[in-house]
């Protein structure tokens, strides 16, 4: 059987955010993604703002500093890899209805259990809750207590890079770069 790939991207932007969930969760790379094979420059996530569909070509500017990034490759069946792209595109057409829990990473970084509202997510727990929902992972705690060393320590994961997210899209999309 052909495998497919998905992809979990990590990163750490230079942003007060990030540097107090680093410190806090103890994870160098306090941001999670999740991404499909077909589109190395298209990864779905939460942020403050809700959930975002990120394309990493954007961060790429003149006055932007290099920030730095790891990739994680899982392979899964295509029935997996078709669930996942199910799961993602139900919450692209209810993004609306979706926000970010600040409420939720807080008690997360405490190591507080709590109930899960259904419309919140902070981005570590939503690749969690996709990776559980899809078949990809079996998870041994909730999605509502995952940072990225969780996601990172998956069986199966895969480091697939590391460096910064210029030499990311220079490995993985050359012409995302050009056109810049």
């Amino acid at each position: 059987m052909v495998k497919k790939k998905i992809y979990i991207l990590l990163t750490r932007f230079p942003d007060n955010g990030s540097r107090a969930v680093s410190f806090f969760s103890g994870g160098a790379y306090p941001h999670a993604s999740i991404g499909l094979e077909e589109d190395m420059n298209t990864f779905y996530s939460f942020i403050t703002k809700g959930f975002i569909i990120e394309s990493v070509a954007r961060y790429l500017k003149p006055d932007r500093a290099p920030f730095p990034c790891q990739l994680y490759e899982l392979e899964v069946s295509p029935r997996v890899y078709n669930r996942v792209k199910e799961i993602l595109t139900y919450f692209i057409e209810f993004k609306d209805l979706l926000h970010y829990t600040r409420w939720g990473v807080t008690l997360s970084l405490l190591h507080i259990p709590y109930k899960r509202n259904r419309f919140g997510f902070f981005c570590t727990q939503f690749v969690a809750y996709v990776l559980q929902n899809s078949g990809a992972a079996k998870l041994r705690k909730s999605s509502t207590r995952f940072f990225s060393n969780d996601l990172k320590r998956l069986p199966g994961m895969k480091l697939d890079f590391q460096g910064d997210h210029r030499s990311f899209l220079q490995r993985f999309k050359p012409e995302a770069c050009l056109s810049q």
